[in-house]
Order: C-alpha cells, then sequence, then structure tokens
C-alpha cells in the first residue's frame, strides 16, 4: 500500500483505530507498518512524570530571573531527517537532469542551431522544436521533431528523427525534415538515411535524393546541392503543394493567410527571400496569377486574378 501523505490524517486515525477495515488491511501489509507499530508501541509504555505544581511555577520565576540562565534550542527534528532531505534533493536532481526531455524551439522569422551532446548539430528553421533526452544518449540518439530541421550527424550508433508523420533513421550524414499534419519531406545530402512514413514501408534515401509523403502520397525526386538554402537566406520548392509554401511564408514573416479562395493543392516550384516580404509575395503568387491584399484583421487575402 502506498500511504497517501497528502491525508494528514491517516496515522492519526489509525492511532485512534478509526481506520475502515480495508484502509487497516492494506496499511498492515506495507512495508512502513512494522515500523509504526513498533513506534506506537513504544509509546505506550511512556509515562508522563509526576510533579508539584507550585514547585514547577518557583522554578520557572527562578530561570526566568536569571541573567545567567543559558538558552536551549531542542531540536524537534533528528538530523538524520536532514541528511534525508538532502539525499532526497540530490536524487531528485539526478533524475532531473538526466532524464528529463530538453527542448529547443524558434518563432517566426527566427533560426537557431542546436549542439546535441554527441556534436551533433541541428539548425531548426523558424517556428519549429527540437527535443531529445540526455540520458544515456551514446546508446539511443534520439530526438523528436515539430517543424523543419536540417541534420548534421557525427557518426556513430543510429541516430533517429521522430515525427507525427514518420521517422528517419541514419547512422551519420546530412539530411532535412519538414513535418506537418499530413505532410512528411526528406531530403538527404550526405550518406544514406532510411525514411517510414505513417502508413508506409521504408525507402533508402542516398544522396541528391529527396522524399515526400503528402496526404498518404509518396513522390520522390532528385536535387543537387550541399546544404538547405533556407539556411543561406531563401526558400527552396520543387513541386511542392502552395499549402506549404504558404506555411513557410507564415513562419517567415509571422503572417496570416486567408486561403479560402484559390486551390492550395497546386504545385509551385521556385524560391522566395527572406529579406524582403513584399518581393516574396510576388515571387510565389504572380506566377500563379494570384492576388494578394492585406485585410483589416492584418490577414492577407488571396484571390485568382
Amino acid at each position: 500500500m502506498k500511504i497517501n501523505y497528502k491525508d494528514e490524517t491517516f496515522l492519526a486515525r489509525w492511532i485512534a483505530n478509526e481506520l475502515s477495515l480495508k484502509e487497516l488491511e492494506e496499511f498492515q501489509q506495507s512495508d512502513v507498518y512494522h515500523q509504526f507499530k513498533a513506534i506506537d508501541d513504544a509509546s505506550q509504555l511512556l509515562k508522563t512524570p509526576d510533579y508539584n505544581q507550585k514547585e514547577a511555577l518557583i522554578q520557572i520565576q527562578n530561570k526566568l530571573q536569571s541573567k545567567e540562565a543559558n538558552k536551549k534550542v531542542v531540536k524537534l527534528i533528528p538530523n538524520w531527517v536532514y541528511g534525508a532531505v538532502a539525499s532526497i534533493a540530490l536524487l531528485i536532481s539526478f533524475f532531473y537532469f538526466n532524464y528529463s526531455t530538453t527542448d529547443f524551439s524558434t518563432s517566426y522569422g527566427e533560426y537557431s542551431t542546436i549542439t546535441l551532446p554527441d556534436n551533433s548539430t541541428v539548425h531548426l528553421s523558424p517556428n519549429s522544436t527540437v527535443s531529445y533526452k540526455k540520458y544515456k544518449w551514446d546508446a539511443n540518439r534520439e530526438v523528436s521533431l515539430r517543424g523543419k530541421a536540417f541534420f548534421e550527424v557525427e557518426k556513430g550508433k543510429s541516430f533517429t528523427v521522430n515525427t507525427t508523420e514518420g521517422n528517419v533513421t541514419v547512422l551519420g550524414t546530412k539530411f532535412t525534415v519538414n513535418t506537418s499534419e499530413n505532410y512528411f519531406e526528406v531530403l538527404c545530402y550526405e550518406g544514406k538515411v532510411g525514411v517510414t512514413s505513417k502508413n508506409k514501408g521504408e525507402t533508402i534515401l542516398t544522396l541528391g535524393k529527396a522524399y515526400r509523403n503528402y496526404n498518404e502520397k509518396t513522390e520522390e525526386w532528385t536535387f543537387n546541392s550541399d546544404s538547405p538554402s533556407w539556411l543561406k537566406g531563401e526558400s527552396s520548392f520543387m513541386n511542392t503543394p502552395l499549402y506549404e509554401v504558404i506555411k513557410a511564408l507564415e513562419n517567415q514573416f509571422n503572417l496570416k493567410f486567408d486561403s479560402s479562395k484559390i486551390d492550395t493543392e497546386k504545385r509551385f516550384t521556385g524560391t522566395f527571400t527572406h529579406e524582403d516580404v513584399n518581393i516574396a509575395l510576388q515571387t510565389v503568387f504572380a506566377p500563379m496569377k494570384i492576388s494578394y491584399k492585406l485585410a483589416k484583421n492584418s490577414t492577407v487575402v488571396l484571390t485568382y486574378k
């Protein structure tokens, strides 16, 4: 039985024989019952000493009047209790720093580079989050990702990126993972990666190979680059659903779009700059014959020309 120490009346009710039959049976079967029973038995042998009230009053008055009276502090809590508390605090600190999850996040238009315990690096794109546990990292190199990130993985045991849409497993390589609801994209810039998307088998990608699973449809293509373009100040897309391009614009420039009047399933191939929001909007929407205007609620409304 695990005693509910939040119930401050438990031990008092036990001593007063007020526990229910079930509570008493469970308590008697617990590991601590015999310790409390021994304390209770010993307390029954204690007797209150007899004393003379007048004599006691005189002694108290004499002590108060004596300037030489020594003041003593009575310890109500034994020293071993402090040691136990300190040990518990150390244990809590150990588990917190070793078993807790470390999280890194970026906001709109923000980029961040994180160094993992094995010196692997994660380059986070805007509005993304990566998390991992330090405990036994070398034996279990595993991170969780929401959003988009470029990974440069040091050689070692298997390295896994977990997302809600699928997983990527590698040994030592460079690759990008972009994930959101019903969207999962992986590009391999070096080495070899194993990609397992939701409800799909494993796909192996090598240098210059890319994979996408969008609305349960699988796509693969090739590219020629040694690193993601968004590390160099622009975002590039290859036959990408317009929905994902709009999301990239939102994350980069902290915008909100009303795309209810256009077809977001159409595909876009091209780039947009991170330096100027107006140029970025023109670059994406002009070729697709889509106009945009800012509404009163600061939302960019998209319509066909």
